[in-house]
């Protein structure tokens, strides 16, 4: 009995050291997130409110995932701004990263596999929000993937090569893509209208491209031809510019 004793009193205090330990919440650090749009984290999770309204978070703004959570069978992040901010927002709303496509011929695929189908080639500029990672393979949600006929087309749940040198992961390139996405939806808006709300949109357009022309990256080449295609920018005789594949007419060739 005297054994049995003394062999409880000294396991006792093991066992509230492991029962304290079990109880320790841990923070749960997921890493950094991309967000796929214009957004507010609130200080409640789930809340529109603007009371509750911590930060505005710009498209392709860079947080800091601090934890997960399940709610109302949505989940949320918890989440640190590049500013020190602290809040919470829907998890669909951030990708994982953030790729550009820079290079002309890039195939979006429908499976992980160059034996699957694809849906179609990227045009430069596209901005691919990166859900999964298999291999060298991502799974991704594309904007201005193409653009025909003047319209802008998203395509979701394709798979691209992380690998392929047509892809970019300069964060720089990010606002020149959102101003070229701009100002082709205003041109295919303006494109619909006539008189006086039609040459307001096509000159906020210009000024969108012009924005994005100013940058001087490795897509200013696609935003000059837009311009040049549209009439907003005289050809420079030294260096023609043709319009994206996508975008040619038969009235409109390649130089």
């Amino acid at each position: 009995m005297r054994k049995r004793l003394i062999l409880i009193l000294l396991t006792l205090p093991f066992l509230v050291q492991c029962k304290q330990k079990l109880t320790v919440p841990e923070v749960q650090i997921l890493g950094t997130r991309y967000s796929k749009i214009d957004q507010h984290i609130s200080s409640v999770i789930g809340s529109q409110k603007k009371e509750h309204r911590v930060s505005l978070v710009y498209a392709l703004e860079e947080v800091n995932v601090l934890e997960k959570i399940s709610q109302d069978n949505k989940d949320y992040y918890k989440l640190s701004t590049v500013t020190g901010k602290e809040g919470y927002s829907l998890a669909s709303n951030f990708a994982e990263g953030v790729l550009f496509v820079v290079k002309e011929g890039l195939s979006a695929f429908r499976k992980p596999t160059l034996t699957a189908g694809t849906k179609g080639k990227f045009d430069l500029g596209s901005i691919c929000f990166v859900k999964e990672i298999q291999g060298e393979w991502a799974n991704v949600d594309c904007l201005t993937a193409t653009v025909r006929d003047g319209q802008v087309e998203d395509w979701f749940d394709v798979w691209i090569q992380t690998t392929d040198d047509r892809l970019s992961k300069d964060p720089l390139l990010g606002q020149t893509a959102l101003l070229l996405r701009d100002g082709y939806k205003l041109i295919n808006k303006a494109n619909k209208l006539s008189g006086s709300t039609r040459d307001k949109l096509l000159l906020d357009a210009r000024d969108k491209l012009m924005k994005a022309n100013e940058k001087e990256d490795i897509l200013q080449p696609t935003v000059m031809s837009v311009l040049v295609k549209y009439g907003m920018m005289d050809e420079s005789p030294s260096a023609p510019i043709a319009p994206p594949v996508e975008t040619q007419t038969p009235d409109n060739p390649p130089q």
